[in-house]
């Protein structure tokens, strides 16, 4: 492959539509590669300024105000497939300039790259350049001057380095399909029908988006901006030092008696999140409190006030390809990524609060239950471990049961807390001494309870010590470490010499494929157009209050499932409310009644 004999061309006459007719119709073709270049790159805000059709050989640009109907026409026409890189993002632009090009016709290379080489960038022109004809990475150099001046929106249709680049991509992301289909086809073609599927489903969801209490939020907002300047005017009166600085403030500290021994990759004394929770000082604690606040100001509170549509809805962007795992990532504001609500941080709940109901709606949250310890067991086939899921009772009660074989242990039992950290501890691939250190625990304690667990549970360290030997194995014979998810069948890659983090990596694999396919059997079951927010191993729906208890029993009957990790069963929990901070445990009954006498508000 490479960019050879390329041929591109710019519709701008009727003689030029005749042309392109002539060689659409010069042969039958299974698929065309589609694109188009925008004014920006909001689609409720931008529009479409060039479309552009192309194959291997030949790639056609057309001003999209003129000649739009180019594209109408060929998509009627058309029954292979269409091939576009980041094809949701073109799809979207052309759906809303009246061009609807199918969803089940399209493949998408930039899913492909991920799959294929997710330690890479996806960007079309690198994955060009590195697969494809390493001059593709030179393809914009012409147009930088123009951008820089004019903008993408502003550069001339007929400014021949913008249409010719254009155009080219389409090319570009012909050839490079070429090249990944086989490649995706042959390593995992399960994982790449569910990455390419899920993605039309999370933008439905961000199409239907989330209601916002915008007078809540902006009330909060004002409040905790207020109390941050508060801060520091105490902070300087009373110390003589700005709480953002933290060089000051350490020093105050440390003339309190203070002593610090965590320090920041530079070497500089460290002030974190965790450094200032464990330090009882009135300094500190206000320190803390105001970062909290800020952030949440800035970060969430901010967005929820200014970015809502005309009905109080925002649209958070969902990434399906977040992380190398296949973990989704989300922004504008990051919903996944929330403040943790505790007793000290009651900013989280106010964060979770402004997300409301829509009118004569409510809030249905579908969590799955321990999946990353379920698919722990599975992947470890480790006896005990499985017998723990299928007893009754709380699994860490059991795992805490079996470990230190006593079975009076309850919930309230901090012997279950620790066997829980230790068993996630396992999953995240975390040292013995980080263990000792986040739990503020002597070293030798860690060391004990992770014998009397691996003596219980061997299976976990068998599956731990297999996965390092493949991947060194696969490092050796096929030049990077990796292993195989057996629920998706897509390659984990890690970094050479980190071969232990293979086994975390499997496992957030796994529970991503695992959600995603979740989320396409809930939108085949009907729920899609009510799903606006995915939240790791947790969905939430924003539902009529007419629909929600069939939408709690489909919820049900997808999530909970006896087969896919069999015998390990997969269970989740179905919570309600009308602020998300205020949710509770699903009760049809009480959710009745609620509705009923008008508190549903």
């Amino acid at each position: 492959m490479s960019l050879d004999d390329v041929e591109l061309h710019l519709i701008d006459s009727l003689d030029e539509v005749a042309n392109f007719q002539q060689w659409f119709e010069s042969e039958p073709r299974d698929y065309l590669a589609f694109d188009c270049e925008s004014t920006g790159l909001n689609p409720r805000k931008d529009h479409i300024r060039l479309g552009q059709i192309g194959d291997r050989h030949e790639g056609w640009a057309f001003e999209w105000a003129r000649w739009s109907g180019v594209m109408q026409d060929v998509v009627k026409r058309h029954t292979g497939r269409w091939v576009g890189h980041n094809a949701l993002f073109d799809r979207e632009f052309m759906g809303n300039a009246g061009v609807q090009v199918p969803a089940h016709q399209i493949d998408d290379t930039r899913v492909m790259s991920h799959i294929i080489d997710p330690w890479m960038s996806t960007a079309l022109k690198k994955q060009a350049a590195r697969h494809v004809d390493a001059r593709a990475g030179n393809a914009q150099h012409d147009l930088d001057e123009a951008i820089q001046r004019l903008g993408w929106g502003g550069v001339p249709i007929e400014f021949e380095p913008y249409w010719s680049y254009a155009a080219l991509d389409t090319v570009l992301t012909a050839q490079l399909y070429e090249h990944h289909w086989p490649i995706v086809q042959e390593q995992a073609p399960k994982a790449y029908e569910v990455e390419n599927a899920v993605q039309f489903v999370t933008r439905n969801m961000e199409r239907y988006g989330a209601r916002v209490d915008v007078a809540y939020a902006q009330e909060n907002r004002v409040k905790f901006e207020e109390y941050c300047a508060q801060v520091e005017k105490w902070s300087v009166a009373e110390y003589g030092v700005k709480p953002g600085s933290n060089v000051g403030v350490i020093k105050v500290l440390q003339e309190a008696g203070l002593s610090f021994s965590k320090a920041t990759a530079s070497g500089a004394v460290s002030l974190d999140k965790e450094v200032l929770e464990g330090i009882d000082h009135p300094l500190a604690r206000a320190v803390l409190q105001r970062r909290q606040l800020q952030k949440v100001a800035s970060t969430y509170l901010r967005h929820y006030a200014e970015e809502v549509d005309v009905d109080g809805i925002i649209h958070p962007s969902i990434n399906t390809l977040g992380a190398r795992t296949g973990r989704m990532s989300m922004s504008d504001p990051n919903l996944q990524n929330l403040p943790r609500k505790s007793e000290r941080n009651r900013a989280a709940t106010i964060v979770r609060n402004c997300i409301v109901a829509r009118p004569r709606h409510t809030q249905i949250f579908c969590d799955f239950s321990q999946v990353e310890m379920r698919i722990l067991a599975w992947l470890a086939n480790d006896v005990n471990m499985i017998e723990a899921f299928r007893s009754e009772g709380d699994f860490f009660v059991n795992l805490a049961r079996a470990v230190y074989l006593d079975d009076t242990i309850e919930k309230n039992n901090p012997l279950r807390d620790r066997i829980k950290n230790l068993g996630y501890a396992k999953i995240y691939a975390a040292g013995a001494a980080k263990q000792a250190q986040t739990a503020g625990v002597p070293l030798q304690q860690i060391i004990d309870t992770t014998r009397a667990f691996d003596s219980r549970f061997p299976g976990v360290k068998v599956f731990q010590d297999l996965t390092v030997q493949t991947g060194i194995h696969n490092k050796m014979f096929h030049g990077r470490p990796f292993d195989v998810c057996p629920l998706s069948g897509r390659r984990h890659y890690c970094e050479p010499g980190k071969e232990y983090t293979l086994s975390n990596f499997k496992i957030q694999g796994a529970a991503a494929f695992l959600y995603k396919t979740k989320l396409l059997e809930l939108d085949a079951a009907g729920l899609g157009e009510w799903m606006m927010i995915p939240v790791h191993d947790e969905v939430i729906l924003d539902v009529p209050n007419d629909q929600v208890p069939d939408v709690v029993h489909v919820l049900q009957q997808v999530m909970n499932d006896n087969e896919i990790l069999a015998p390990v069963p997969i269970e989740s929990e179905v919570s309600y409310g009308w602020r998300w901070g205020e949710k509770r445990n699903w009760d049809l009954d009480r959710w009745a009644d609620e509705v009923k006498s008008g508190q549903a508000t």
